[in-house]
């Protein structure tokens, strides 16, 4: 199955621990440094939208984020251009961006130690017409989905679940890893 966008996104641990104006210059500084991996363009603050998306890093490839949706506070990377390899291989490198991203946030001093359970993932398939929110759809990526579960959290024991039974939002699968193999 061919996906050309989807998002990646891991949770707050507890609340979060700082304002999220100190997110502005942060990413601001991660652009002049080119902190992340991709062209990194512009902030955008949208914090004032009730669960709303936040505040993203924009970036030419894919943009990173501060998510606030759903009311669970994470940081999301989202894949905006068709990216080569299996949907296996994309979703891998999300997880693996939003990881790195999550790992220089906990890093901020000014973010008063914010921290993200890496045992756990959403993953937003945001292409519609190739991924509905279906039962056929999500019963035809489960097994690509648990593989890449397993992948990542190294262990057999990862958890697969669909989240949203709405026909009219994206196809959103939760992954996690049992509690003995969350690293941190």
């Amino acid at each position: 199955m061919q996906v050309n966008r989807l998002s990646v996104k891991y949770f707050v641990q507890g609340d979060v621990p700082f304002d999220l104006d100190a997110l502005i210059p942060v990413f601001q500084r991660w652009i002049q440094e080119h902190a992340l991996e991709g062209l990194l363009i512009d902030v955008a603050d949208y914090k004032h939208v009730f669960q709303g998306p936040g505040v993203f890093l924009i970036g030419h490839e894919g943009d990173y984020s501060f998510d606030l949706r759903a009311g669970r506070a994470g940081v999301m990377y989202t894949f905006k251009r068709e990216q080569p390899g299996t949907l296996e291989e994309q979703v891998s490198r999300a997880l693996q961006l939003a990881e790195e991203a999550g790992r220089k946030l906990e890093a901020e001093p000014s973010l008063n130690g914010v921290r993200f359970n890496y045992g756990e993932a959403e993953i937003i398939l945001l292409d519609r017409l190739n991924t509905p929110n279906t039962p056929e759809a999500y019963d035809s990526l489960r097994d690509t989905l648990q593989a890449v579960a397993a992948a990542h959290f190294q262990t057999l024991s990862a958890s697969i679940e669909s989240v949203q039974s709405d026909p009219r939002k994206c196809l959103t699968v939760r992954i996690a890893a049992s509690p003995e193999n969350v690293v941190g």
